[in-house]
């Protein structure tokens, strides 16, 4: 009743603001975290309220002591009120729902967000370019990037979705390729549904082009293969694993770094990273102002608020964000700010690590996997900050806490093999091979003449 509606309008934001307005949303935003309270006070939320690690906890009470010193203290009360009640919400859903559910629930809302994308892109394609309902411009769109989509979908162009943004479109498609993964190696009735919505979020991720996102895809596939091989393993033989896959992961950061004009050519962007060199340079200037405390919190930026309006404008469209989720928590928070925040991160990555290779169950790996492309996107984007990142950062570090005896039991052999098992079968469907020999019976008393 709660979660499905409350996680539509965590992923799919600015497709409820552009439907109903930004009115519209808060009416609905205050209702979810209202429903959010009451849930957690009538079912028994003691044991979920003691997971919360100290460094939340301090985090958020450093977002609300930065309004003393705030020169725009207003919007930093109201943008912490907001941080809680997402986090009141992340803490109703590791509340009501085990990490089985969980995943049934993630996978349908982000089947549900990605199949209407499609079709929203298909209307818009045919139609035209199509303009939020509720605009927060007057007269025509400035740009482009005002547009709900600029219906691209046969035009070799980026789409947007119904979510109106194509890099939250290609966060939403890479976690759905890796939660319908999860879903059809572990879910017991037909993989029909998982495979096409496979395919779906695939190709929604190829067609929504963000280059950030790519490169998170790369890294999780590297983080599952070291979870996958790591699992079973006596601590120095781990260690190993961790230790080779570190140095294979400095190397190639390090080249990434040193040919980055390269790197980027690759990945399709420009040498600036398509304007976010810029951005963080003025980011950058404005933190050196106040590194110490930061300038307030205010999650995404307001427009019409000092200092953030017109900081930094690209192609004439103003950003609301550093693009760098570090990045906008150093600037209004301070490196304390930032310092807890990376405590809470570690925190997060250190436990769901922890759980994933541990557990012999696959169904396991998927906390570790969200947790990955959110702490990909935060390279190149600040939505880590707010709505479904928040969400599931505060999900994951909950229940990453719960002991391994409420998990599911421990099964005899490991994830490798159960996925290797998957996959075969998977393969004999698709090229189906000699039938097995069963064994040939003789009627009584026939012989059988050797060939030899």
């Amino acid at each position: 009743m709660l979660a499905y509606p409350g996680l539509f309008l965590l992923m799919a934001g600015d497709a409820v603001r552009y439907s109903v307005g930004w009115t519209g949303w808060g009416v609905l935003v205050t209702i979810g975290i209202l429903a959010s309270v009451f849930f957690l006070y009538v079912f028994d939320s003691r044991a979920t309220l003691r997971r919360l690690p100290p460094a939340l906890y301090l985090l958020v009470f450093w977002m609300f002591l930065s309004a003393l010193w705030s020169s725009y203290r207003d919007q930093t009360v109201m943008a912490v009120s907001l941080q809680i009640g997402t986090t009141l919400f992340a803490l109703f859903l590791a509340n009501q729902f085990g990490w089985r559910q969980l995943l049934n629930i993630l996978a349908n809302i982000t089947r549900l967000i990605l199949a209407a994308s499609l079709l929203f892109e298909l209307l818009a394609a045919a139609i035209g370019q199509i303009e939020p309902l509720h605009p927060n411009y007057d007269g025509a769109p400035p740009s482009a990037s005002y547009l709900w989509s600029q219906g691209n979908l046969f035009q070799g162009e980026r789409i947007q979705g119904i979510v109106g943004n194509a890099n939250l479109l290609a966060f939403i498609a890479v976690l759905g390729v890796w939660l319908f993964l999860i879903e059809m190696i572990v879910t017991a009735n037909s993989r029909v549904v998982p495979s096409i919505s496979m395919i779906l979020a695939v190709a929604m991720m190829l067609l929504s082009r963000s280059a950030g996102m790519n490169v998170a895809m790369v890294l999780i596939t590297f983080a599952a293969l070291v979870a996958i091989v790591a699992e079973g393993k006596v601590f120095a033989a781990r260690k190993i694993v961790y230790q080779r896959a570190s140095l294979l992961l400095t190397a190639a950061a390090a080249t990434a770094i040193v040919f980055y004009r390269e790197f980027f050519e690759l990945l399709g962007k420009s040498a600036d990273a398509s304007g976010r060199f810029y951005i963080w340079e003025q980011v950058w200037g404005l933190f050196l102002q106040k590194p110490v405390s930061g300038w307030g919190w205010i999650s995404y930026w307001i427009p019409g608020i000092e200092p953030w309006e017109g900081l930094a404008v690209i192609n004439g469209v103003p950003m609301y964000q550093a693009h760098n989720a570090y990045l906008d928590v150093a600037v209004q928070l301070g490196f304390i700010g930032l310092g807890v925040f990376l405590w809470l991160l570690a925190q997060a990555f250190i436990r769901s690590w922890h759980v994933a290779v541990r557990h012999t169950s696959p169904l396991y790996l998927y906390p570790l996997f969200a947790l990955l492309v959110i702490l990909g996107q935060s390279l190149t984007e600040s939505r880590l900050l707010i709505e479904i990142g928040w969400v599931l950062l505060v999900v994951v570090l909950v229940k990453s806490r719960e002991g391994f005896a409420e998990l599911e039991p421990m099964g005899q052999s490991t994830k490798l093999t159960k996925i290797a098992r998957f996959f075969r079968r998977a393969i004999r469907k698709l090229v189906p091979g000699k039938p097995e020999h069963k064994g040939i019976h003789y009627p009584p008393g026939q012989q059988v003449k050797s060939k030899l």
